[in-house]
């Protein structure tokens, strides 16, 4: 198969084929190493900007908001003690909270394949709505003119959750410790005025007076990530571990193939603390005798409470990029000294991302290349010349190395080698072999194996589809 050609046969048998891109039993097989269409994910990675042909980056956002009671929820029983006017009042006090991130999860290599997670500046948001829920009780016990006179009961239209906050921050994900604290401090606010003439009256005919209810708060909130979990498809942890603030990048095993997905997760935590002042006004006159309760402020301090946040995984795409040789040897056989044999190997892109690559050898004179630095498209398959061009005579044998971007399998190699044959002894005559029997015994005197070597199209430029030629620089 790899005789010596010459001449027409020469020409023809040296040229290349067009590229596989559109031939139906490339495209299948590539194919078959294309991820599944029903596998779905959150965020498809792309280029880094700053290194493209090494590095993806995926954006993900995170978001949750829930309702959370800070444990505040209790009497203060009947105050001031012994004071002819009482009161006792009930609170709870509820945080709506959210919590936003955004940032990104980076693949890189060739130390393959290494995981960062920056985090987006200004891309986390905090928030809390406060809310109050508060229910109030009087007690009067007085004495006129000898005449005792007692009272309990609600207090109504005092209103339910009618004392609402609301602060928010904005902070760089991913709020690492300390974390993100917002502090709030309210003026007193009235929540409630009720007449207890209009209350009371029929039971102690002649009262006068009123119930005043003022509330304030000072909350402290924080919200902290411990850490960003990256875990595999299984909900395994990668090999390097979660990301932290103390250790800001990972990795994990990746043997070959088109691409992976890893689901990230932020995990972090939530903590209240503060102080809720009830401050009452509780006034009544009888008989021209007036009564107050001599109370300015309950302060109430609300236990610290801290909550685990934990958002829904998001699930990145990664694409890479997967060189494929269709042989690892070529034997170009005898060449004449002189002549030259041109063989294509096939080199295909079986992944997702764009292919570069770098082809040498350590033998130029003899195997002269095509082109040193090329691109592949994703899932492309294109061909590539090899010439075998003897300048003298002998057995020779080199390596063709194919330095790439591929992730698992960076440098790859195929064996080259070729006998160079001395050309036949032309005669006497100067180059026209006698003619034997009436045929034609002559030969292409020189420049065959230029022919060929063009005929191969070794400027690759009619290689259309996914092969681009780069130049490197110098």
């Amino acid at each position: 198969m790899r005789s010596l050609l010459s001449g027409d046969a020469a020409l023809e048998a040296s040229r290349p084929a067009r590229p596989r891109r559109a031939l139906p039993c490339a495209a299948a097989a590539l194919t078959l190493l294309a991820p599944a269409a029903a596998s779905a994910y959150d965020s498809l990675a792309a280029p880094c900007a700053d290194d493209p042909l090494y590095c993806e980056r995926g954006a993900v956002t995170f978001q949750r908001r829930d309702g959370i009671p800070l444990e505040l929820d209790f009497e203060t029983g009947w105050v001031p003690p012994g004071s002819p006017l009482q009161v006792s009042l009930r609170a709870a006090v509820y945080a709506n909270t959210q919590v936003s991130l955004s940032g990104a999860l980076e693949a890189s290599w060739p130390e393959a394949l290494a995981l960062a997670a920056p985090g987006d500046q200004g891309g986390g948001t905090f928030s809390c709505d406060y809310g109050l829920d508060v229910g109030a009780e009087g007690r009067i016990s007085i004495s006129v003119l000898g005449q005792d006179f007692e009272w309990t009961g609600d207090i109504p239209y005092v209103p339910q959750i009618d004392f609402q906050v609301h602060e928010s921050e904005s902070f760089d994900a991913w709020g690492w410790e300390p974390g993100i604290a917002m502090a709030s401090s309210t003026a007193p606010q009235r929540l409630a005025s009720v007449s207890l003439g209009d209350l009371i009256g029929g039971s102690i005919p002649g009262i006068e007076g009123r119930f005043e209810l003022d509330v304030a708060m000072d909350v402290d909130a924080r919200y902290v990530t411990h850490r960003v979990a990256v875990e595999t498809l299984d909900q395994a942890t990668v090999s390097g571990g979660d990301i932290t603030k103390e250790r800001s990048a990972s990795f994990t095993e990746y043997l070959s193939g088109p691409s992976v997905e890893l689901n990230v997760r932020p995990e972090g935590s939530v903590r209240y603390e503060g102080t809720l002042h009830l401050i009452p006004a509780f006034s009544v006159s009888l008989l021209g005798r007036e009564w107050s309760i001599p109370i300015a402020d309950i302060p109430l301090d609300f236990p610290l409470t801290e909550r685990a946040w934990l958002f829904e995984s998001e699930r990145v795409h990664v694409p890479l990029p997967d060189l494929a040789l269709d042989t690892r040897e070529i034997d170009f056989g005898p060449v004449e000294v002189g002549q030259a044999n041109a063989e294509i190997v096939q080199l295909s892109n079986a992944g997702e991302a764009l292919l570069d690559v770098a082809v040498t050898t350590d033998d130029p004179e003899s195997f002269e290349l095509a082109d040193e630095a090329l691109e592949i498209d994703p899932e492309t398959a294109v061909d590539f010349a090899i010439r075998f061009a003897p300048k003298a005579a002998g057995a020779f044998a080199a390596t063709v190395r194919f330095t790439s971007n591929d992730p698992s399998d960076p440098e790859q190699e195929i064996t080259v080698r070729g006998i160079g044959v001395a050309p036949p002894d032309d005669g006497p005559d100067g180059g026209e072999l006698a003619e034997e029997d009436g045929g034609c015994g002559c030969r292409a005197a020189g420049g065959a194996g230029d022919r060929a070597w063009a005929a191969a199209g070794l400027s690759l430029a009619a290689l259309a589809g996914g092969l681009r030629r780069r130049r490197r620089a110098a």
